[in-house]
């Protein structure tokens, strides 16, 4: 188990450090000065020459890489250009949005996804099943902003019973910054839904059709016994496969959940710093996103090894 975990760990440091290179890469080093795409082509050039010097686009660009990195280890980012303040508390300030969605929302497709699709694989062929791939089939076919919409109309415009959007602060109570939560993260739960149920389903009737399956069933067990205790643990790897790329949806989607219902998240901060060419802002935060989803691999990675131990032997 310990060279298994070793093995992923390394290949989590590399995979950071390819994102780092990369984006430093995109933002810094190819053809285009940054200063000149932060403040426009119509700045004077001592404007362009201040802004070089302050962001040290000066130096080479090894040194002005080795300097980001060892400024990441310190928790240091940089200032932002626009705000004018660190980059690092920016972030800080914007996690306690981002964050509660996102878990909140991969929590509850979660949770609805195996549910709906161990029923309608245990309700195979029936009106059960055509139901849920019905619903799964809707919450592909239907984009996450207009679902949002929706929403805001029936439960905050109509009914009254939720805000249609904003973000207060949880200092302004725990309750009220969940509610402010609550039809976004429902919003963007729709489409991962949708996903994981499918995989859900077609794994469980794809173990449950295992010799091994019909064994246990031969020998007296029952059906309810062999879906927990054969079916479920064998047809979760598919399912913690495809939970693991659908972070990166997520994350990404949180562009477009943000921007819907007016929240001050990571989403709506990156989207103001590309509007505003801030690109320390910008640099920062796509490698924490970087990171966001290579983390949830490699932990995804040991979910693996513990729900089936022949992984890590092969691994």
């Amino acid at each position: 188990m310990s060279v298994f975990l070793a093995r992923r760990f390394l290949s989590f440091l590399i995979t950071l450090s390819g994102a780092s290179v990369f984006i430093f890469l995109l933002l810094e080093v190819l053809p285009g000065d940054p200063a000149l795409t932060m403040l426009g082509v119509d700045a004077p050039d001592s404007a362009i020459e201040a802004i070089r010097l302050e962001l040290g686009l000066d130096r080479p660009a090894f040194v002005r890489y080795v300097d980001w990195i060892a400024g990441l280890f310190h928790g240091e980012m940089g200032l932002s250009y626009v705000y004018k303040v660190p980059v690092t508390e920016l972030i800080a300030q914007r996690l306690a949005v981002t964050l509660p969605l996102s878990i909140g929302a991969m929590a509850l497709a979660t949770v609805m996804a195996l549910t709906l699709g161990i029923f309608a694989a245990t309700h195979h062929n029936k009106l059960g099943d055509y139901g849920v791939m019905g619903f799964s089939q809707l919450g592909l076919a239907i984009p996450d902003f207009w679902f949002g919409i929706l929403l805001i109309i029936l439960f905050a415009v109509i009914l009254h019973w939720l805000p249609s959007g904003g973000f207060s602060g949880w200092d302004e109570g725990f309750w009220r910054g969940v509610r402010s939560l609550t039809l976004p993260i429902f919003t963007q739960a729709l489409s991962l839904t949708a996903i994981m149920t499918r995989v859900t389903r077609s794994s469980v009737l794809e173990v449950a059709r295992e010799d091994y399956v019909r064994t246990a069933r031969a020998k007296g067990l029952s059906r309810r016994a062999a879906l927990w205790g054969h079916v479920l643990r064998n047809a979760l790897v598919p399912v913690l496969t495809i939970g693991g790329l659908l972070v990166a949806t997520v994350v990404t989607g949180t562009l477009v959940i943000e921007n819907v219902f007016a929240l001050p998240g990571l989403g709506k901060l990156i989207f103001d710093a590309i509007s505003n060419r801030d690109l320390m802002v910008v640099k920062n935060v796509v490698l924490l996103f970087a990171a966001i989803v290579v983390l949830v691999n490699f932990v995804v990675d040991i979910l693996y090894a513990m729900v089936d131990p022949r992984i890590r032997i092969h691994a």
